[in-house]
């Protein structure tokens, strides 16, 4: 990991294959350069979708997320770290992140099936909102 930047989730990369890749995300020092960006940068992924199982831990980049959730974001969907935790990271409260999770980014495009469709939480695309966003 970097001290200076925070670097993309390719660097976590564990296993790639033909069309996808399987990254996971495990207690890690967090940037400790005054300057550094200390959560992802918002982005959005042109060739992927991107599927994430938060299994345990305080997400540091989202807010609302409990361990057992999945995200979904298809290809092209912009996100990056919640309002509220792009605010705790530029306090540089935390040294170290505490969670562990599992992304796959895959080149074919996922569908949500019967059971992901009746879990899922409609408002999520909303979850970047600030309060005066929503006014």
């Amino acid at each position: 990991m970097s001290h200076r930047y925070h670097l993309p989730p390719s660097a976590h990369t564990t296993f790639v294959a033909q069309g996808f890749v399987i990254c996971t995300f495990v207690p890690r020092p967090i940037e400790s350069d005054p300057g550094a960006l200390k959560v992802p940068f918002y982005h959005n992924n042109d060739d992927y979708d991107e599927v994430l199982f938060y299994h345990q831990g305080d997400f540091f980049s989202r807010d609302n997320i409990d361990a057992g959730m999945v995200t979904l974001h298809p290809c092209g969907f912009p996100h990056g770290p919640h309002p509220k935790a792009f605010a705790a990271g530029k306090k540089h409260q935390k040294k170290e992140t505490d969670e562990v999770a599992v992304m796959i980014d895959t080149r074919m495009p996922l569908d949500m099936g019967d059971a992901a469709k009746a879990t899922e939480l409609t408002d999520y695309v909303y979850s970047w909102r600030t309060p005066s966003d929503a006014e």
